[in-house]
């Protein structure tokens, strides 16, 4: 086993430790779980040459904070689709192309939104 140090928000710390009390488990079983997760999508479907079909559904406070990177990645764009909630925006991306271009995407996505989902289709 190999540890090592992340930081979290405070409020996604304290899910963390929320979570852990309620399954009797410890944080770091919650965070190797959400890893775990994390590394297989992105093993078996967001790697360079592996071509991916998925959905990405991102929650941000407006528009703006998705345009920039959804231009820089409108070749994996198949579809789009935007509408508000209150005063934050859902939108939701058909994307298919190259799985780590699709990654770079996600990435780039979840680092201006409030919540970022990805489901690979295929």
């Amino acid at each position: 086993m190999r540890r090592f140090g992340v930081s979290l928000p405070d409020e996604l710390a304290q899910e963390v430790d929320k979570i852990s009390q309620e399954l009797g488990v410890t944080r770091s079983a919650v965070v190797a779980q959400a890893v775990s997760s994390f590394v297989h999508t992105y093993s078996q479907h967001l790697r360079d040459g592996h071509r991916c079909l998925g959905a990405v559904i991102s929650l941000t406070e407006g528009v703006e904070a998705a345009s920039r990177i959804m231009e820089e990645y409108k070749d994996l764009i198949a579809n789009y689709s935007h509408m508000h909630i209150g005063d934050r925006c859902l939108s939701v991306f058909v994307v298919h192309g190259d799985g780590r271009r699709i990654g770079e995407f996600l990435m780039g996505l979840s680092e201006r939104a409030a919540r970022t989902l990805f489901t690979p289709l295929e």
